[in-house]
């Protein structure tokens, strides 16, 4: 019973068999078509298609293995910061220009404050340094000569008076009297000056409450002033040094009437120092009320520009806070998460552009004549029986190469081919990444019609 039995069953399988080579050998093409449609193993139908290809007659046409791909593109970050947002999800369609992920602005931030401070410091400079000497800085460098001057004039007059009391040691009494005379009234001179500065000071502390950029000038414009009341009160105090000198020195002569020649000899060095003082402040008052000289305010406008251009890039960094799509397109992949850091060049989103896709395949050496740019060419898609397609070719690659083992066509292998691509418009979305596409070339002249 059982011998019976398997006896059945190997004739069922030898009947099949036959049957199948049959419909393999009379229609390959319907039968390896309704093969792969119930997605059975493909090693049997590879080996055997080599072997039937001896009793088939030649074909009209080459059939091209190739698989469906969509041009994919990846969005990345050109700064290093922390993602605090990412508003997509893979399956997402994108537009271009999309934002993707924001990033940690704090950072930037403070570059940008900083850059900022920085170019507001650097055109004060500028300006300061590119303005003429106001009547201030006139006022002050007047003054500090004035000084020099009122010092060189006491040291004149007591060399002029230690020379008299050489001549005449009894004029001495007139001479004490006369310089006690003048000590008042430039001990006056200078409460007036003091007085004058703690009122400025108190003018400068009360304009400094006031933020305004018009409070800021008139503390600068104050504080000038102020400066040129303590020119001024220098040039009262060294009078009334003067003075006290002069009454020292009468009063020391008349006391010691043998030391009036040393003393003429001191007031003689006294005068050669204040002229030497003199000519120093008046070079000083030349220096700082001269007009701007080019070369420093050239380098001054170059602090500006440095200033300006760190600002640009802190702006720069600041717009690419945002990491928006290069293209349009679906999301693949999301290789990011809230939280994480970015690093810059690194594939953040995957988006992939499935309105066109793309068709690769690998003609033969021989069949290449028939290939030209633009053609168009029929693609059969296992998955969609039934629908038709066309793609249009925009590459042949320009040198041969082994064909990839990956190839489908067993017999195909090791040949020397050429990649040739196709494009596919998909406007209907039915065809997606991966399904294998069979490129249709006509072996007879003229190519396939549709060339451009």
């Amino acid at each position: 019973m059982i011998k019976r039995i398997l006896i059945i069953l190997i004739s069922l399988l030898l009947a099949t068999a036959i049957v199948f080579l049959a419909a393999l050998t009379l229609m390959p093409s319907q039968t390896i078509q309704t093969w792969r449609q119930w997605q059975l193993p493909q090693t049997p139908l590879l080996q055997m298609q080599p072997w039937l290809g001896r009793f088939q007659p030649a074909s009209d046409q080459v059939r091209l293995y190739g698989a469906l791909e969509a041009r994919t593109l990846h969005a990345m970050s050109e700064l290093e910061a922390r993602a605090t947002e990412v508003l997509v999800t893979e399956g997402d369609w994108v537009e271009v220009g999309q934002p993707l992920i924001r990033l940690d602005p704090t950072d930037v931030q403070a570059q940008i404050a900083a850059a900022e401070k920085a170019v507001t410091a650097a055109q004060a400079a500028r300006n300061a340094t590119a303005a003429a000497p106001g009547p201030e800085v006139h006022q002050l460098a007047d003054s500090a000569v004035a000084a020099a001057q009122t010092e060189l004039d006491n040291a004149r007059r007591s060399l002029e008076q230690a020379r008299k009391a050489l001549q005449n040691p009894l004029d001495l009494d007139a001479q004490i009297n006369q310089t006690a005379a003048l000590i008042p009234t430039a001990q006056a001179q200078v409460q007036a000056a003091e007085a004058d500065i703690r009122q400025l000071q108190i003018f400068i502390d009360d304009a400094r409450t006031d933020g305004s950029m018009q409070g800021k000038y008139k503390v600068r414009i104050l504080e000038e002033q102020k400066a040129a009341a303590e020119a001024s009160l220098d040039a009262a105090n060294a009078r009334l040094s003067g003075l006290y000198r002069t009454l020292t020195l009468l009063k020391k002569m008349r006391a010691e009437p043998l030391a009036l020649e040393a003393q003429v000899h001191q007031a003689e060095a006294a005068v050669i120092v204040a002229q030497a003082a003199l000519q120093t402040a008046e070079a000083e008052r030349t220096a700082k009320t001269a007009a701007p000289q080019p070369e420093i305010v050239a380098v001054a406008e170059t602090g500006v520009r440095q200033a300006q251009a760190a600002l640009n890039q802190a702006h720069w960094h600041e717009k690419r806070l945002t990491v928006t799509a290069p293209a349009a397109g679906r999301v693949q992949a999301k290789l990011i998460e809230k939280g994480e850091m970015v690093t810059p060049g690194k594939p953040l989103i995957t988006l992939a552009d499935t309105r066109q896709m793309e068709v690769w395949v690998y003609v033969a050496a021989g069949d290449l004549p028939r290939v030209h740019m633009g053609d168009a060419l029929p693609i059969e898609v296992l998955a969609l029986p039934g629908q038709h397609f066309r793609g249009r070719i925009f590459y042949i690659a320009p040198k041969a190469q082994f064909r990839p083992n990956n190839v489908l066509n067993p017999d195909d292998r090791g040949d020397m081919v050429f990649l040739v691509k196709l494009h596919v418009d998909n406007p209907d979305g039915l065809l997606k990444p991966g399904m294998p596409a069979d490129v249709i070339l006509r072996r007879a002249e003229p190519p396939y019609p549709g060339r451009q």
